[in-house]
Parts: structure tokens; C-alpha cells; sequence
């Protein structure tokens, strides 16, 4: 698998939308996530696994905890990924549903939303969805559990560590 564009939103401690593109190192076999503590390397490996598995890069945080704090009410918790499998394109999206009181429009608690895999090969802008290879949470889940021949655990210990 060859990361190419990472958009996340209200996503760990970043308040507003952060995009990381990946593809200026394509033509690099191995590259490093690298700095200093608290420079945000876990949050983009959360990112990464929270958009291919709806689940964080450890056992110490659970997607529903990955809301930023710093954020606008109104700006969705949402992770765009973009990645290369060969010469397979394809783009991972998922988001966090916030329920509210109706009375004071306070966030009460999380719960899983929206989930979508699209295959993008052949498509040339950004913009396009391409062509949907599944939506749900859980069904998501198993089409990228299908695609990369790993489950979550055996991603976060093979590809992450």
C-alpha cells in the first residue's frame, strides 16, 4: 500500500482540516514519519487506520475518542485517504456522527456515521468519487480487509510497527 493524500478534520488535536499529501514520495520505496513528541506523527497513523479500519493505531484510544476538543461545533469529524495498491487507486472516507440535546444543542456522545471505498483507478481529479466498492461502516471494513489481506490488528502490526 502507497499513501497518497490524508485529509483529516476535527481529527485528534488538529481543530480544522489538515491535508497531507503523500505523493511527492512515490517514487520512494520506504519513507519515515518522523519528529518531535507531540508533532502529531500518531495522530496521522490514527488517521490512516481510523479511515481503512473505523479504529485508532493502538489499544489506548477508541475512534469515538478521536473528536478534537479545539474544534467548531459545526466542523464534522471526518478522515479522507487516499492510497495506491499496485496500480490500484482507491479513496477511504469515514466520519463521526455527533448527537446533540435539542435543548442546548450540546454534543452528548459519538456514535459511527458514514463509511465509504471508491475505486479510483484511471480517474485524474481530486474531486472525483469514482466508482463506490462499498459504504457502511462494517462493510467497509471488510472490502479493506479484503483488499490489503490484513485485518486491523495485523495492519497496525505489520504496516505501522
Amino acid at each position: 500500500m502507497r499513501p497518497q493524500k490524508l485529509i483529516m478534520s476535527a481529527f485528534g488535536p488538529y481543530a480544522d482540516t489538515q491535508v497531507i499529501d503523500f505523493r511527492p514520495l512515490n517514487e520512494r520505496s520506504f519513507f519515515l514519519i518522523h519528529g518531535p513528541t507531540g508533532s502529531g506523527k500518531t495522530t496521522i497513523l490514527d488517521a490512516i487506520c481510523f479511515a481503512l479500519y473505523g479504529e485508532t493505531s493502538g489499544n489506548e484510544r477508541k475512534s469515538e475518542q478521536m473528536r478534537s476538543h479545539h474544534t467548531k461545533t459545526s466542523l464534522p469529524t471526518e478522515v479522507t485517504f487516499d492510497f495506491m495498491l499496485g496500480q490500484e487507486a482507491f479513496r477511504v472516507f469515514r466520519s463521526l456522527k455527533r448527537e446533540r440535546s435539542d435543548a442546548d444543542k450540546e454534543e452528548i456522545s459519538y456514535k459511527t456515521d458514514k463509511a465509504t471505498l471508491w475505486k479510483l483507478t484511471g480517474i485524474e481529479n481530486d474531486q472525483v468519487e469514482g466508482i463506490v466498492l462499498a459504504s457502511k461502516w462494517k462493510k467497509v471494513t471488510e472490502m479493506v480487509e479484503h483488499l490489503l489481506g490484513f485485518e486491523s490488528n495485523q495492519f497496525r502490526q505489520v504496516i505501522v510497527f
